[in-house]
């Protein structure tokens, strides 16, 4: 007992482990997919809402004195005019910078006005930006864009937003962007994350029930799995008490017998002796199953329940299909066809007055299916028809250790397979009919 406690303990140190390691993993995932998104989030909303801020700058920007600028391209009075244009913007939105691009035929972009902060280093007309290719060529053809994170020498790191403004003609005259410090967003993010706790709390606790659900589940089905084999012991011991009782039966019949056969042989008449013997003959034949059923557990089962009722002169008469039935397993069928004879042996016997003395047994395939039906003669109130499969009915006179359980288990183990099972009760007869 004590190695099985010991054993036990090991494996609920090793489920509480195995679990909390798997939480942790599923839990660091969340949170960081949650972060990666919450993060992107936050670029995304950034974006947007500079992306209308630039897009108002360039709506409001004098496009003739930025064409003056553009014609010397030297720091004199229309280009100090649209920085402080641009200076009055930043200082609204507390930008990293505002500037204007230019848009050659290279792939680069190059500055042109810059607006900045007083911690920022600003940079020469005409400095190569570091806007994506991509991007540049997304202003070329009109489209406004936002980068991701970006990083160079001369300032933090940072994202970029630009929109595209025209000339009369439609000609792309420049770009208006716009650059966002990375902490900007960082404070965002974290923002996002902290109000979104409760969120990550409720997704700690489902996974925490979840768990607590697996390992509920798995001790109720081995509950059940115990339950079963339980009763499969008791009705394994049941049977075999059965087929013993048969043998003794059977050895003192043969006892009878043999005296009877002696004492015919003891006053020579042979000729009594010789059909006394041919009798016995035949009735054993009438016994003998073996040859007409190829599931090896439904031939002992069959023969042990023909004997039992044959003691009780109650008649059973089997048709069975050549069939090893072996979709089913061999302790379910035992538990189907084993408490269903002993039903029907239990309801004839108290009536063997008045009542028919056979019971009729069927195992048949059809489509497939295993179609399996026993009809015998009973006595059965209304209130007993409506509930004979349910848990605690019998009909059986005297108590047993699965006095009421039986037609039950037929029940559970038709729905283990999910087949159909139909009752019928007319003229003082029961018609059982299982379809699996």
């Amino acid at each position: 007992m004590k190695p099985d406690i010991v054993y036990t303990k090991k494996r609920m140190i090793y489920f509480i482990v195995l679990s909390i390691a798997i939480l942790s993993v599923l839990i660091g995932i969340k949170l960081f997919s949650t972060y990666h998104y919450t993060t992107k989030s936050a670029e995304m909303t950034l974006a947007k809402q500079y992306t209308e801020i630039a897009t108002e700058i360039a709506d409001g920007l004098d496009k003739s004195v930025y064409k003056q600028f553009l014609l010397t391209k030297t720091d004199d009075e229309h280009r100090k005019n649209v920085k402080q244009y641009l200076d009055e913007y930043r200082k609204r939105v507390n930008a990293l910078y505002i500037y204007i691009l230019l848009l050659d035929e290279s792939d680069v972009s190059k500055v042109m006005v810059t607006a900045f902060s007083p911690s920022t280093i600003d940079v020469p007309i005409g400095f190569p930006c570091t806007v994506p290719t991509d991007q540049v060529n997304m202003a070329k053809n009109g489209v406004n864009y936002f980068t991701g994170v970006l990083h160079d020498k001369l300032s933090e790191s940072y994202m970029s937003v630009g929109v595209p403004f025209f000339d009369e003609d439609g000609t792309v005259l420049g770009v208006v962007g716009i650059d966002i410090a990375a902490k900007d967003l960082g404070y965002v993010s974290k923002y996002v994350v902290k109000n979104n706790m409760f969120i990550f709390g409720v997704d700690v606790l489902f996974a925490l029930v979840l768990l607590a659900g697996v390992y509920v589940l798995n001790k109720w089905y081995k509950a059940r799995l115990r339950q079963d084999m339980q009763e499969s012991e008791k009705m394994y011991i049941s049977e075999l008490g059965k087929i013993v009782d048969t043998i003794k039966s059977s050895r003192h019949d043969l006892m009878n017998h043999l005296q009877v056969l002696n004492g015919l042989m003891d006053i020579r008449r042979y000729d009594k002796a010789h059909d006394y013997l041919k009798q016995l003959t035949e009735e054993s034949k009438t016994l003998n199953l073996s040859l007409n059923i190829k599931n090896p557990i439904l031939m002992v089962l069959f023969q042990s329940k023909r004997e039992r009722a044959h003691s009780k002169n109650i008649q059973i008469n089997f048709e069975t299909d050549y069939d090893p039935f072996d979709k089913i397993e061999s302790m379910d069928l035992v538990k189907l066809l084993s408490n269903l004879l002993d039903n029907a042996i239990e309801a004839v016997e108290p009536h063997s007055v008045y009542l028919t003395q056979e019971i009729q047994v069927q195992c048949k395939v059809e489509n497939e299916k295993y179609i399996f039906t026993i009809e015998n003669p009973a006595v059965l109130t209304n209130e007993e028809q409506r509930n004979f499969f349910q848990y605690g009915y019998t009909t059986k006179a005297e108590g047993s250790d699965l006095r009421g359980n039986g037609l039950a288990i037929v029940r559970r183990t038709v729905e283990k397979y999910k087949g159909e099972l139909q009752f019928q009760y007319e003229e003082g007869k029961v018609l059982i009919r299982i379809r699996i």
